[in-house]
């Protein structure tokens, strides 16, 4: 199949062109970056924020010591900091914990929590292989920091009564308790060592999340382009001029730049953020939170995973006439992308699993399972060189397939074409 460069170019300069100059790429660019940090910090923000009155639990008291106990207890020592380096005594500043009247009757008691006068009520009973046993009645199980806080107080108080038992003092407890701080320290190739951070976590993510985003919005402007063209009668004038594959390829050589420069604004503008902030200043010492070669690694999947899926977006606009056709037609074309996300933790978790190396040499899937990869470990080269020569290799078969259909459904117009049809396209020469 014959291209002529000069074509390719004028059609990629363009879209490029043609996209830059939109308010919506200024929009896009400057915006999304403010978006994601925030949905990043709002959790944590909120997470912190207490409005409106206390929490109010009902302590149901069956044991005849544990009522008394769970009211006074304090949550947890200093000591018993969680990862976040919030105690548990901070968690417990909006709740606040009552004994129930003696003989309160466990239905009355169901009918408040129902009808919202009474927040919850927790229900503590002897057991005996643990000593005590605790209940918790509320309409809201799905606060986490209640759990917390319960587990804090009711292990306070079995603690206490053990000593009790034995004759020590509850001060002792405090004394027993402790924390361990763990240190991580990521070895990589050669036997390097530098201290684990947070980052080790979170990159594999941002990773594979930039390029799924990419890939998916840029591929369906491809799409939807193609589509719009297609329906204006505007692609017949183009045709007459530039053949249709080079139209295409055009098309994904243009937006597939649009895409790497707001890539660029993008890395810069964190990196700038990143290192600004004197907070990050031990951080420097260790390094950037995103190394070169995972930079490299990132672009050069987004280039081949994009042209791999543009064309398939690009095919699909060309077989089409409606909106409705081409959602129909990209949901089995999203898959691809879609598998390896909902496979994202335990590919972290077991970045050389047989088949998480399998997913990541796979045409189809390794654009995101190598980046989660990559994120987590350094990984062998025979296995990258390998997953780049295949998806280097799927991407031009795919291409000179959907070149074979974006040239005859580019200018057919009515019912759009069965599977049989779009493989006789595939096979004519």
């Amino acid at each position: 199949m014959r291209v002529d460069a000069t074509n390719v170019w004028v059609v990629a300069r363009r879209e490029f062109m043609d996209r830059v100059r939109r308010k919506l790429f200024l929009v896009t660019t400057l915006i999304m970056p403010i978006i994601f940090g925030g949905l990043m910090v709002l959790p944590a923000v909120l997470s912190v924020m207490h409005t409106g009155k206390p929490m109010q639990v009902l302590v149901v008291d069956k044991t005849g010591w544990a009522g008394p106990a769970m009211v006074r207890a304090l949550p947890a020592s200093p000591a018993e900091a969680d990862s976040d380096g919030k105690s548990h005594a901070e968690a417990a500043k909006g709740f606040v914990f009552k004994l129930a009247p003696a003989g309160a009757a466990m239905t009355t008691i169901r009918r408040e929590i129902g009808d919202g006068k009474v927040d919850g009520a927790l229900v503590l009973e002897g057991d005996e292989k643990s000593g005590l046993k605790g209940t918790y009645y509320g309409q809201n199980l799905s606060n986490p920091q209640l759990f917390q806080v319960l587990d804090g107080r009711l292990n306070t108080v079995l603690l206490e009564h053990r000593l009790a038992k034995l004759g020590l003092a509850p001060g002792v407890a405090q004394q027993l308790k402790g924390r361990v701080d763990l240190e991580t320290v990521k070895v990589e190739k050669g036997g390097k060592t530098r201290k684990g951070s947070i980052m080790d976590f979170i990159m594999p993510f941002v990773l594979a999340m930039i390029i799924y985003m990419m890939i998916i919005m840029y591929g369906v402007a491809i799409m939807n382009g193609v589509l719009e063209e297609k329906n204006s009668k505007v692609v017949e004038v183009i045709v007459s001029a530039v053949r249709p594959f080079e139209l295409m390829l055009g098309k994904i050589v243009g937006i597939a730049s649009v895409g790497l420069l707001q890539y660029g604004i993008w890395i810069t503008l964190g990196a700038f953020v990143y290192f600004a902030n004197p907070m990050n200043f031990q951080a420097h010492l260790e390094g950037p939170p995103i190394r070169l070669t995972q930079l490299v690694v990132l672009v050069v999947y987004f280039l081949l995973g994009f042209v791999f899926y543009s064309s398939l977006y690009a095919a699909i606009g060309a077989c089409c006439t409606t909106q409705q056709e081409t959602q129909q037609l990209q949901m089995p074309v999203t898959f691809g992308l879609v598998i390896p996300f909902v496979l994202m933790m335990p590919t972290i978790m077991t970045p050389n699993a047989s088949w998480v190396v399998a997913l990541s040499l796979f045409p189809i899937t390794s654009p995101i399972t190598m980046l989660l990869r990559v994120g987590s470990i350094d990984v062998p080269l025979w296995q990258l060189g390998t997953s780049l020569g295949l998806l280097a290799a799927g991407t031009v078969g795919i291409a000179w397939v959907a070149g074979k259909i974006f040239r005859v459904g580019i200018l057919m117009t009515g019912k759009r074409p069965s599977i049989p049809e779009i493989l006789r396209w595939v096979r004519e020469k």
